[in-house]
């Protein structure tokens, strides 16, 4: 009996702990990504098939999809403020496979922000829609309302009002908000910049790289 309730004493002081547990976020982020206003993803491939996926044709090359979840997986944690860079360590690839291997990621994630660009404008044109029809039920409201005296359609234009109201007030506050940042978060990736290097070296880049990155960065912008 005493060895029961030992175990349940150390379980419920455990789950205190847990519950009572804490971590300084930005300390972690800061220490495993970011290096003088630069994020930096390091990753180690053995095959040019590691990155570009096995059944593309020259020319037409896809994203590998467990390195684009290795790379979103990352991105996830780093501010949106701050541009990524893509170390690729292990394996030296010939000019050929460079240009492809950055061409084929920038074009992953050009297409994947031009998906929330479109998602984006279809919640505009579906917000000015909303908009219009719950105005138009309020005029509507307002003429019956001096017109008839019927309760029952008037009540029944108050809820359609309503609706179109709260489906607007969903699709800006909610929908919109969310569609924003996951827009935000495509660019990021769509700008990211790529270097090969041989092996993993952990040393901050110098002020004079990260001015390069800045001004490469640029050049994509115009």
């Amino acid at each position: 009996m005493a060895i029961r309730k030992s175990r349940r004493s150390r379980l419920e002081e455990n789950k205190r702990r847990i519950r009572k547990m804490k971590i300084d976020y930005n300390r972690y982020v800061k220490d495993f990504y970011l290096e003088d206003g630069i994020a930096v993803i390091s990753c180690n491939v053995s095959d040019y098939y590691d990155i570009i996926d096995r059944y593309s044709v020259e020319g037409y090359e896809w994203l590998n999809e467990h390195f684009a979840r290795f790379i979103e997986s990352n991105a996830f944690y780093i501010p949106v403020e701050y541009p990524i860079v893509l170390e690729i360590c292990g394996m030296k690839f010939s000019r050929r496979q460079r240009s492809a291997i950055v061409e084929t990621i920038q074009d992953y994630y050009q297409l994947k922000l031009g998906d929330k660009q479109m998602e984006l404008n279809n919640i505009t044109w579906r917000i000015i829609a909303f908009f219009v029809i719950a105005v138009v039920f309020t005029v509507i409201f307002f003429f019956v309302n001096r017109m008839a005296s019927d309760n029952f359609f008037n009540e029944f234009i108050v809820i359609l009002v309503w609706f179109f109201i709260w489906e607007l007030s969903d699709l800006i506050i909610y929908d919109g908000k969310n569609l924003r940042e996951e827009k935000m978060e495509a660019a990021q990736l769509a700008s990211i910049v790529v270097r090969f290097e041989k092996e993993f070296v952990d040393e901050p880049y110098d002020e004079k790289e990260t001015e390069q990155i800045y001004e490469e960065l640029s050049e994509e912008k115009e």
